[in-house]
């Protein structure tokens, strides 16, 4: 094969980030990251199908992006049953004509030491955080495939998959299972036009971190340890999001991109 030693004003262009005609499903999408990270994608020309359990709150979320002159729908659905699952993919591919990016971002999290975590507690975390994005893989997998080299996926894991703290053993643990499930399955998947890689948020502002962002001792110890000494919004995830969705990552599988502010460079 010869070598391309320049870039063609194609590969320079803004429009390696165009996401005209992709049609990408974000779980998650009700809320926080989720919500932004769809709004994003629309915004980049992307069909965003937004799944999460809450109707009404994704209703906000597709009136936002249509609000902005995008294309949107909401589909409400459990994700911890494997044939609500696949019916949901075939229902999004069969209305969207099909799927080129699937974003893994539905979660939760959980703060307690390993001896007061409840295997209830325990089994729900592995459940929202692992289970789903498994079963949702599996049944994504014939769509990512027929996007004609077009398909990827963007597995949404923390610093936590990475690193670890005190006190969240859990959310930690479903966190590095999704480090390693995106390089397993890129090694899969590598050779069928289809590329997974992984999201990883620092600490930011949500629904579900809002209790140590207004606690100050808490809030104080987080932006102490953040080079750029500050929490992460929802909105400063997007350009990653839609480097990893679009052309412009083409030639990328089962990697790990940090957003972090620098968390993970210590």
């Amino acid at each position: 094969m010869p070598i391309s030693e320049a870039l063609t004003p194609e590969q320079l262009a803004p429009s390696i980030f165009d996401l005209a005609g992709r049609r990408i499903v974000v779980t998650g999408a009700s809320r926080g990251l989720g919500r932004q990270l769809a709004i994003g994608l629309a915004a980049f020309g992307a069909t965003v199908a937004c799944v999460a359990r809450d109707q009404a709150a994704l209703d906000d979320t597709v009136a936002a992006i249509v609000a902005n002159g995008g294309a949107a729908a909401a589909y409400a659905a459990d994700l911890g049953d494997a044939d609500t699952v696949a019916a949901l993919v075939d229902r999004i591919a069969g209305d969207l004509g099909g799927i080129d990016v699937l974003v893994n971002n539905a979660g939760v999290d959980h703060d307690s030491p390993i001896e007061e975590t409840s295997l209830e507690t325990w089994e729900r975390i592995i459940d929202v955080n692992n289970r789903s994005v498994f079963l949702l893989l599996q049944a994504a997998s014939p769509h990512l495939r027929a996007s004609g080299g077009h398909g990827k996926v963007i597995n949404v894991a923390s610093v936590l998959g990475t690193v670890a703290m005190r006190d969240n053993t859990a959310y930690v643990m479903s966190k590095h299972a999704i480090v390693g499930l995106t390089k397993s399955v890129a090694l899969e998947w590598g050779r069928q036009g289809v590329q997974v890689n992984a999201l990883c948020p620092g600490f930011l502002v949500t629904d579900m971190t809002i209790h140590s962002v207004s606690d100050e001792a808490s809030s104080k110890w987080i932006t102490s340890r953040t080079p750029m000494g500050r929490w992460g919004q929802p909105s400063d995830f997007v350009g990653a999001a839609v480097f990893l969705a679009s052309r412009a990552s083409d030639f990328m599988t089962g990697q790990t991109l940090y957003v972090d502010g620098g968390w993970t460079a210590q």
